[in-house]
């Protein structure tokens, strides 16, 4: 592939240029490595968003599906970029599962997301002539996602009128995490249902 005929929001692309087989006796590149950024142009904000989104959907193993929101306006700030992120992680934990699989996906999710959103920092932090301003909209993205997903609802991102319709799915998202992480620490502690928090002790 041309990647200097890469378009400014072409993360996935990037990480298609990124998997192509190692030839016989070469060192394969880290993940979210460049091969070579001497001809690609200098990133912007837009496609430092989409590089986080790629990085943390691959994190999460989850499916390359539209969220709501998703593909129908072009990213252009830190708190856009951080309600997708935050709906990902979300989105990668069951509805239906029992008391141990969703624990398991938790943990899962607390581990790689992180590790995405590291990724994704390195590889525009390494771009060629990347500006100042678009590693700091990386850097914001990824402090107001670990805010948002902190346990505090008073939040004041909540207060947006944008962020209304998340309220009650992360509302359950937090009950679910309180009980998970107390059976997680607690070993004589168990949860018939992470959903409504009804607890019993064994």
């Amino acid at each position: 592939m041309d990647v200097t005929k890469l378009p400014a929001q072409g993360a996935a692309a990037i990480r298609t240029s990124t998997a192509t087989p190692a030839e016989p006796g070469s060192q394969a590149p880290p993940k979210s490595a460049i091969a070579d950024r001497a001809d690609i142009r200098p990133l912007d904000i837009p496609a430092a968003l989409q590089i986080l989104l790629a990085e943390v959907r691959a994190s999460l193993d989850l499916q390359a599906v539209l969220m709501s929101g998703e593909g129908s306006a072009v990213l252009s700030t830190p708190p856009q970029a951080a309600r997708l992120l935050v709906e990902m992680v979300v989105q990668s934990l069951p509805d239906d599962a029992d008391v141990a699989a969703w624990t398991a996906a938790l943990v899962h999710a607390e581990t790689a997301l992180p590790i995405g959103l590291e990724r994704a920092i390195d590889a525009v932090t390494a771009w060629r002539d990347v500006p100042f301003m678009v590693v700091d909209a990386t850097k914001e993205t990824r402090a107001l996602v670990f805010s948002i997903l902190g346990d505090d609802p008073q939040n004041p991102i909540w207060l947006r009128p944008e962020w209304a319709g998340l309220v009650p799915k992360f509302e359950r998202f937090w009950r679910r995490r309180r009980s998970a992480r107390r059976r997680l620490t607690d070993p004589d502690y168990s949860s018939k249902d992470l959903d409504d928090g009804n607890e019993r002790r064994t």
